[in-house]
């Protein structure tokens, strides 16, 4: 089974506590959205959120820093303030 990690796809899907980034494993994207809304204790918590299966994806971090390059298109760029995130 593929791994996945899912994230807000816009700015008003954050959610209030915080919680805005879930992993989990399953056979598909939306197997492993259900296990990844179990473990949050909230059906349906994540829908709209973006997907990403880690097993094809680039890096989510390189030396502790999250990847937001310019040049990708895979992971969010902009921190929350819409400053550009330093990346490989």
């Amino acid at each position: 089974m593929a791994t996945y990690a899912f994230y807000p796809a816009r700015e008003e899907q954050r959610r209030g506590d915080g919680l805005n980034f879930a992993v989990a494993v399953g056979a598909s994207a939306s197997a492993a959205r259900v296990v990844a809304e179990t473990l949050l204790g909230e059906p349906n918590a994540l829908v709209g959120w973006t997907s990403v299966d880690l097993t094809s994806s680039p890096a989510a971090f390189v030396g502790g820093l999250p990847v937001g390059a310019r040049a990708q298109s895979v992971w969010p760029n902009l921190d929350r303030g819409g400053s550009y995130l330093k990346g490989a």
